[in-house]
């Protein structure tokens, strides 16, 4: 006995495989996106404000200590330290003291030429330089201290030194 299989199966069969093609071409699609978007942008801003260089004068009035995150969003060099120091500023609980800026947008001599108008000596002014990834501490409305290249320290080492500055 020979069973028939009515044609109707077959159109089911075809349009699911169908369904399944365009489902696996769209989600290929969304992940080349997202990898595209976070590899033109930081990681830095889900867990804190961005702001922007035109935007610091203000906030320094408002908020009296805090630390400036700085880097390019589009530095391949930094992606895995800014996720390690995402989740260390998650585990601080420093999502309110601290900021970044982006800049890949800012014109970089008027933003040094910016912070060297707030720093509180002529130590900290002579520490101003570009770097990949600087941390910026603002006090009493200040830049008192400052590290360059913060990517080359280790996250342990770098919460010793946030530990020690007392942000909050």
């Amino acid at each position: 006995m020979k069973k028939e299989i009515p044609l109707k199966n077959y159109f089911i069969l075809i349009l699911v495989i169908l369904l399944t093609i365009l489902a696996v071409f769209y989600m290929r699609d969304w992940y080349n996106t997202s990898k595209e978007f976070y590899a033109q942008n930081s990681v830095m801003t889900k867990v804190v404000r961005e702001i922007k260089n035109d935007e610091i004068s203000n906030y320094i009035l408002e908020n009296q200590k805090f630390i400036l995150y700085v880097s390019s969003g589009r530095n391949t060099n930094i992606k895995s330290f800014e996720d390690e120091f995402k989740n260390l500023i998650q585990k601080m609980d420093l999502g309110e003291n601290v900021l970044y800026m982006n800049l890949d947008e800012v014109d970089v001599s008027d933003f040094y030429n910016s912070l060297n108008s707030y720093a509180s000596s002529t130590k900290v002014k002579n520490q101003i330089a570009s770097s990949d990834a600087s941390m910026y501490v603002f006090t009493d409305g200040k830049l008192t201290m400052l590290l360059n290249n913060v990517n080359n320290y280790s996250m342990k080492r770098l919460e010793s030194i946030i530990d020690r500055w007392e942000i909050k």
